[in-house]
């Protein structure tokens, strides 16, 4: 990360109680402290995000200004009326937004799902210039979520479009149907079985969180600097593939897992109609900043991050 000439600018994450979000909230160098959102009521919860923005407004400067929307917990599985709400909120907070943008530049990051957009589509590895062809509600309300943002903050702020492959690391929810490695990680320390509903030869792009996170904060940075004032690059919308540009099977992450936690997983072969909606290969190509190293954690390393914090957890419950 970078700091800009003229300070750090303000930066509110949404969904900072997130995975990726919370990741991204701790590397913010100068980051907003917003009152909790209340989720489970969309109407309460665009009132919550309307005071915030005033909030974040009256505290912004000529420093400028981030915002990060990495709220929601559809996945994959969920149905459509599930992922229209979320739609729903993210377009009445986009429309206070451009109603009332905070002072001075800032920049609209969204992170959204790479996985979820390009679920259908053929030939990858996928890259910023690849044809989305989602293929679950999940993926559809993604790629909308994508369009509002363009269409309605035109003219207000550039727009990020950020497209993360599968992200993983310490403190991912277990309660729905995704994370994989952390679901593998659990299993492997409690010798309850996990059930996979897809083939192992499947294949997917794992991205450590913090890794994830760096990289969003990087085309942040870029995105400022070169709509500052003189610069002769602005932008206005633009798409980032945030991923680790490596393959790796449903097997082969089985057997990290072992290794790592030298520990047999017990697998459970099973279906579930999310499945329908999981593509064989999601490979992706990341974007590449011209004059920074983004960090790589490899998948050993990473995993057993997970391992350790499942076992602290675990731990630190029985001592209660």
């Amino acid at each position: 990360m970078t700091d800009l000439a003229n300070g750090s600018p303000l930066t509110w994450t949404i969904g900072a109680g997130g995975l990726i979000g919370s990741a991204i909230n701790r590397q913010s160098v100068n980051p907003f402290h917003a009152a909790a959102i209340p989720w489970t009521d969309s109407e309460a919860a665009l009132g919550a995000l309307a005071l915030n923005l005033k909030d974040f407004t009256a505290q912004s400067t000529s420093g400028g200004w981030s915002i990060i929307w990495a709220a929601g917990a559809a996945t994959v599985a969920s149905s459509e009326a599930e992922t229209a709400q979320e739609t729903l909120v993210l377009k009445g907070f986009l429309e206070l937004l451009r109603a009332d943008p905070p002072h001075g530049a800032g920049v609209f990051f969204l992170v959204s799902s790479a996985g979820g957009v390009f679920a259908g589509a053929v030939n990858p590895p996928f890259g910023e210039t690849s044809e989305p062809n989602p293929i679950s509600p999940y993926g559809h309300a993604k790629l909308a979520n994508e369009q509002l943002a363009r269409d309605l903050l035109a003219g207000t702020c550039p727009v990020i479009i950020g497209r993360f492959s599968n992200i993983y690391g310490p403190g991912q929810k277990l309660d729905k149907l995704q994370g994989l490695i952390s679901r593998l990680a659990l299993s492997a320390v409690t010798k309850e079985p996990i059930n996979i509903f897809v083939p192992l030869s499947t294949v997917r792009d794992y991205i450590y969180v913090d890794d994830a996170a760096a990289a969003a904060h990087v085309w942040i940075d870029e995105a400022h600097v070169n709509n500052s004032p003189g610069s002769n690059t602005p932008t206005d919308s633009t798409v980032k593939v945030i991923a680790a540009g490596q393959g790796t099977s449903i097997g082969q992450l089985i057997r990290i897992t072992q290794d790592v936690s030298h520990r047999k997983v017990p697998i459970a072969m099973g279906g579930h109609p999310s499945s329908l909606s999981q593509a064989a290969d999601l490979r992706f190509i990341p974007s590449a900043p011209t004059d920074v190293d983004l960090p790589v954690t490899s998948m050993p390393v990473g995993v057993k991050q997970v391992v350790d914090a499942i076992l602290r957890q675990l731990q630190q419950s029985e001592v209660k």
